[in-house]
């Protein structure tokens, strides 16, 4: 089959994302080879932390006659660094290949250009896919989007997760929120819990509920780490009944409290950390993203309630916002709204979607995208 080179590229996205329960903290990457025609060879990406990446499960079954002015598309620019893999840059320039061609330049220090400079000195042409179709580069970020933030900023992408009624509500007033969305919508949760390297909720939402908060999915079998915020510590009385305690190993569970109150604690159960206070009493979310990212933590999902989304998004911190919304209406009076602690004053201060996509699961509608 001939494809255009926004074909194989678009292509390579759809694989990458393939990967995205299991490559954190290396980034998603999708590869597609054309044969000297154009006619599509081979396709692969990177499966989990550790091993092959991309590139080279796309080429490993093609012989050199095949790949004989063949042409790679690459959704990141190949490794040029020997890691825990091989470089990809190095592989490639070995090969009889006509031409390499990558989605967005690595931000990697240990890569950033000199990947495509080892192709180029091979005698094998390069070219940024980016440069050439601009239209395409916002696609390309989003699919290694955690991995970019964390080169360039060194700090823990974090998304929101919320599910809502037709009228932006969470729960009742009592706590009650179980379920709003239906099961389908429930179990691409699990999927996006599973995208992240921790899910993070507030104490309300641990009281009120008491979560197991693991990933149940019957195609993803992974553990996964548990962030609880609990200022005051008051959920260490009864921890011995909470689900995450049983269910989470201690060094899947990190527990933050204020290091002002709780700076002498230490728990059995789970990792402490202990986080800075606001000259408001608050816990200090900026030095809690902090510590996350100092205990290997690249990106979280928060799951808690109205007050813990309301802070975090209040405070900037907030990357992408996945928005599941049911067909129901639940009513403000006896609701809570997920946005209950925002307000503002001019229409030019309201948060947007940038690159807003959907997705139906049944009669339920999930909305995403970035916030600028």
């Amino acid at each position: 089959m001939k494809m255009s080179p926004q074909q194989a590229m678009k292509s390579a996205i759809q694989e990458a994302y393939k990967g995205a329960t299991r490559v954190s903290p290396n980034p998603l990457v999708g590869a597609v080879v054309l044969d000297a025609n154009g006619n599509f060879l081979a396709s692969g990406y990177h499966e989990f932390y550790g091993g092959p990446h991309a590139e080279v499960n796309a080429l490993k079954n093609l012989t050199t006659e095949q790949l004989r002015g063949a042409t790679v598309y690459v959704t990141l620019e190949p490794c040029a660094h020997e890691g825990k893999t091989p470089s990809c840059a190095k592989m490639m320039a070995k090969l009889p290949l006509r031409k390499v061609v990558f989605g967005l330049v690595d931000p990697n220090p240990l890569v950033a250009g000199q990947g495509a400079d080892i192709i180029r000195a091979a005698g094998i042409e390069t070219e940024n896919f980016s440069d050439t179709y601009p239209e395409m580069k916002m696609e390309l970020e989003e699919v290694c989007e955690a991995f970019l933030w964390n080169f360039r900023e060194k700090k823990v992408f974090v998304s929101l997760k919320i599910a809502q009624s037709l009228d932006g509500q969470v729960g009742l007033l009592t706590g009650e929120s179980k379920w709003i969305t239906n099961e389908k919508s429930r179990e691409y949760a699990h999927y996006l819990r599973a995208c992240h390297d921790a899910t993070l909720v507030g104490r309300g939402t641990v009281q009120q509920d008491n979560p197991a908060l693991n990933i149940r999915h019957s195609a993803i079998q992974k553990a996964n780490r548990v962030v609880v915020i609990d200022p005051r510590g008051t959920l260490l009385q009864e921890a011995s009944q909470l689900q995450l305690t049983r269910i989470h190993p201690p060094e899947n569970l990190l527990w933050c409290v204020s290091a002002k109150e709780n700076s002498a604690l230490d728990l059995p159960f789970a990792k402490i950390l202990k986080i800075q206070e606001t000259t408001d009493g608050s816990l200090d979310l900026r030095d809690l993203l902090q510590n996350l990212w100092n205990q290997g933590l690249r990106s979280v999902m928060i799951e808690g309630g109205p007050q813990t989304a309301t802070r975090f998004l209040k405070s900037g911190l907030v990357n992408r916002l996945y928005v599941f919304t049911a067909p129901t209406v639940i009513g403000a009076e006896g609701g809570r709204s997920w946005t209950e602690g925002i307000g503002i004053s001019e229409m030019r201060e309201r948060l947007v979607l940038k690159n807003p996509q959907t997705m139906s699961f049944g009669a339920d509608i999930m909305t995403t995208g970035r916030l600028s």
